[in-house]
């Protein structure tokens, strides 16, 4: 019996009070955040209770390549190819963006649990999760259209947003990724020589 049937969803007290629902949506987007697993755990459970919410999946499938690249980062290739502080830094450098991510995402698949339990939209509640006005709009729009592709595209693109900043454009992770590459041609040209 996987843990969605044993609990019947993440949410354990459904309350139509909001201010009961903020701590629990922060408790458990800190419980299933802790590491790659949990949060891989936690989108595939939630796509089995709410499959509608494509996301979802896509999120799962995303979190599981990333952990295999993360693992793939001690392998046989990668400990010959980088140094271990580089590996160390990229290694970093997932976790970082893909707790990002979870921490931004997790609350507003909870408050669609909660609005789909209570029969009542809760995404006005994203802002105490600082989670942007352009998805309270999109989750209020899937709630009632029920458009799956504008949702997927909508936190795909709100995701990106939320890392291209604080991660990708960061010059601390800019020279993390080019002493990585470098440091990865460098040994490979000479493996190749």
């Amino acid at each position: 019996m996987n843990e969605f049937a044993r609990f019947h969803g993440f949410l354990h007290n459904i309350s139509s009070l909001e201010e009961e629902m903020i701590p629990q949506i922060e408790y458990l987007t800190m419980k299933w955040n802790l590491d790659n697993i949990s949060r891989t755990k936690a989108y595939q459970l939630f796509f089995s209770a709410f499959p509608e919410v494509h996301w979802s999946f896509l999120a799962s499938m995303v979190s599981r390549n990333a952990g295999w690249n993360m693992t793939d980062l001690e392998g046989s290739v990668f400990s010959k190819l980088l140094s271990s502080k580089h590996r160390q830094e990229l290694f970093s450098t997932y976790e970082r963006a893909n707790w990002h991510i979870f921490h931004d995402a997790f609350p507003q698949l909870l408050l669609y649990e909660y609005s789909t339990k209570l029969q009542c939209e809760k995404f006005h509640l994203l802002k105490k999760f600082n989670v942007s006005s352009y998805m309270e709009d999109e989750w209020n729009y899937f709630y009632k259209h029920k458009d799956k592709e504008r949702l997927v595209n909508s936190l795909i693109i709100n995701e990106q947003n939320l890392i291209q900043h604080p991660l990708i454009q960061h010059p601390y992770y800019k020279k993390i990724f080019l002493e990585a590459f470098c440091s990865y041609f460098k040994i490979g040209f000479t493996l190749v020589r």
